[in-house]
């Protein structure tokens, strides 16, 4: 079994044991993830008071639907996918996204951390202002795409789900985004430290 199949298998245990009734597990699994729920979500928010709503949300409701859950394959993406549907049910009642075709492309957002911006000065201002007119080349939905695969390592099949894409167009919407990327960059390796380090 390679290290993911035991890391999904811990997290597994943890959520077997919530289920069963131990809070205190739920609680491990909140703190494991509380960074990558909050660096996702405020993507889509920008509001880091709203996006820590979000998360309490997402426990509390799993807290109240207990009962109902069942063990998935990978506790990671269930808690990300939940809490998508969550924060984009925030967008709504908050009128920050217009209901149009495809709500889900208006509002996704990458930037660059703080600590990425300091490094390096003046080779890195230049760097830094190459990259963020190549990530404003992509789509909202391009960005998440390549985020949730690159940032968060979620296989193609599970970004399909949480897109309601195809396997192949989901292939493709990655695809695209990083050919564009590489065309404004000429650094695949640039692209990808890029969604590493935001």
């Amino acid at each position: 079994m390679d290290s993911n199949g035991f890391h999904n298998k811990d997290e597994q245990e943890l959520w077997r044991s919530f289920v069963s009734g131990n809070d205190q597990s739920l609680e491990t699994l909140y703190r494991r993830y509380f960074d990558e729920l909050y660096n996702y979500g405020n993507k889509w928010l920008n509001n880091p008071s709203l996006t820590q709503d979000s998360i309490q949300d997402l426990f509390v409701k799993l807290m109240r639907n207990r009962s109902n859950l069942t063990i998935p394959d990978s506790v990671k993406y269930y808690l990300l996918r939940s809490f998508r549907s969550i924060v984009l049910d925030k967008l709504k009642v908050n009128d920050r996204m217009k209901l149009m075709d495809e709500p889900k492309e208006h509002m996704f957002q990458v930037e660059l951390c703080p600590e990425e911006q300091m490094i390096g000065q003046e080779e890195d201002k230049r760097l830094q202002k190459q990259l963020t007119e190549a990530i404003q080349q992509l789509t909202p939905r391009q960005r998440e795409a390549v985020f949730l695969k690159y940032q968060e390592g979620l296989s193609y099949p599970e970004i399909a789900e949480m897109l309601a894409l195809s396997q192949k167009a989901t292939y493709k919407l990655v695809a695209r985004a990083i050919q564009t990327l590489r065309t404004i960059t000429d650094s695949a390796t640039l692209i990808i430290a890029f969604f590493l380090y935001t």
